[in-house]
């Protein structure tokens, strides 16, 4: 709204100097609500960077329930060009010979050459494949080599067979590739309906038949399953990935020939997992101690968050056998609150139980990072500690946002009244000048006429 103002004309009197002196006094107030809304506003975005260390938390805790971040055992091979291994749950120490003598291959097939854009022939493509059948039906708008590929790549069922044409220095070839390795998976091709009246001759579209009495395609890979022996046991495989031999384990065959792969305990991985259990709660601590000199200096949420969390890590893990609480594997806080790792004793327990040390971590409801993650989404959650916490805070905010309002509104109103008071003292001044006047000008002009 417009300001009055008042210029202390008759007064002398710097009346917005004067007035302003005054409102900056009336204004301590005012200015005392906002400097609380701003220390309300501080703790809600703590709060809001608290809910983001528990959610990084949770995450931490979520990836250390993955079994393969605590394999125990560690695999070398004495010629990785040939064979290689990896490692899964069930796998245990051993040392195995492994004479590959056959790898898996995809078959492949080729068609003869043909003239760009020349037509193949009319009719049905039947192919069958690894126990998937389906059919593909050529004619006049698709009947040549890129026709035949695309409607083969994009038949309705497919999932077993890969057409492209190969452009070779005699022609353009068409190449049928079958999308999985293994004897199983081999292409048969049966043609029905050829335009030119014979579905197994060497002309139209019967020339691209694969099938018994009628193999008009070239092979070019076999469908074959990789043979190797394990201590001079035979296994074969439909894949170069061999995982079924033995529990846990899967061979890589790279090449034929003979290799040594050997399985020993390693404890790299279970320590390194444990270092990120504990770097993950230290950061988490870390976050909630700066929390506590700031913002959330006087909330006793904190105390709350770091009981919970406490509670977990001091009841014991149902999991059965040797270990229950992580102290005994060597994964402690230390008399700062720092969660710290005690390799000699994480490699002793190892060495005691290694099932039982793993699964303190990542028994699926027992697990310590399961129980943690679970208390630590029950904070963060709607209707949760900080959920309460926060509701809180953003009702005071309302409070004063509407105290300051009604304040400012006061303030308005001071200062016209003092503004409408130094305008009538003003104006009251200037009268009695003016009355002043007036008077010494009648007794001037009454004394002259006395003197005459």
């Amino acid at each position: 709204m417009p300001t009055i103002t008042a210029g202390g004309i008759a007064t002398g009197l710097d009346v917005n100097s004067i007035i302003s002196q005054l409102m900056a006094l009336e204004r301590k107030p005012l200015e005392a609500l906002e400097q609380k809304e701003s220390a309300v506003r501080a703790q809600i975005s703590a709060f809001g960077t608290l809910k983001s260390a528990l959610a990084t938390f949770s995450t931490a805790m979520a990836a250390l329930q993955d079994v393969s971040k605590f394999q125990p055992y560690a695999a070398s091979t004495s010629n990785e060009a040939r064979v290689t291994a990896t490692l899964g749950e069930g796998a245990s120490p051993g040392r195995f010979a492994i004479n590959t003598t056959a790898l898996a291959s995809n078959h492949k097939l080729s068609s003869g050459a043909y003239a760009s854009d020349a037509a193949v022939g009319t009719g049905t493509l039947n192919f069958t494949v690894g126990g998937e059948s389906f059919s593909v039906v050529i004619d006049a708008t698709n009947n040549t080599l890129e026709g035949i590929r695309d409607a083969i790549n994009t038949a309705s069922g497919n999932s077993k067979v890969t057409a492209a044409v190969i452009n070779s220095t005699t022609g353009a070839r068409l190449l049928l590739s079958a999308t999985d390795s293994g004897a199983a998976n081999a292409i048969n091709v049966a043609i029905t309906g050829d335009g030119d009246g014979s579905d197994t001759n060497a002309s139209g579209l019967s020339a691209l038949s694969y099938t018994a009495g009628a193999l008009r395609l070239t092979q070019r890979s076999a469908a074959q399953d990789a043979a190797l022996t394990i201590d001079g046991i035979a296994v074969s495989s439909p894949s170069n990935n061999v995982s079924t031999a033995i529990d846990g384990v899967s061979f890589n065959l790279l090449a034929t020939g003979t290799a040594t792969i050997t399985i020993s305990r390693d404890d790299s991985a279970i320590a390194k997992a444990a270092q990120d259990f504990a770097q993950a709660y230290n950061d988490l601590r870390d976050t909630i101690a700066k929390l506590r000199t700031g913002d959330l200096s006087s909330d006793s949420s904190l105390r709350t968050i770091e009981s919970r969390l406490a509670g977990v890590l001091q009841t014991g893990a149902s999991v059965g056998g040797t270990f229950s609480y992580l102290t005994e594997i060597g994964v402690s806080r230390d008399r700062y609150g720092k969660m710290q790792v005690d390799a000699g004793r994480l490699s002793d327990a190892l060495g005691t139980d290694p099932a039982e040390v793993i699964a303190l971590f990542t028994h699926a409801t027992e697990g310590l990072p399961a129980r943690l993650k679970a208390a630590a989404d029950a904070l963060t959650q709607s209707d949760g500690l900080i959920a309460g916490r926060e509701e809180g805070l953003n009702s005071r905010v309302r409070s004063l946002e509407s105290q300051q309002l009604r304040y400012e509104r006061r303030l308005e109103l001071v200062e016209q009244r003092l503004r409408a008071q130094f305008t009538a003292l003003d104006t009251l001044v200037s009268q009695l000048q003016s009355t002043g006047n007036f008077l010494t000008q009648q007794l001037a002009l009454q004394i002259n006429n006395d003197d005459q």
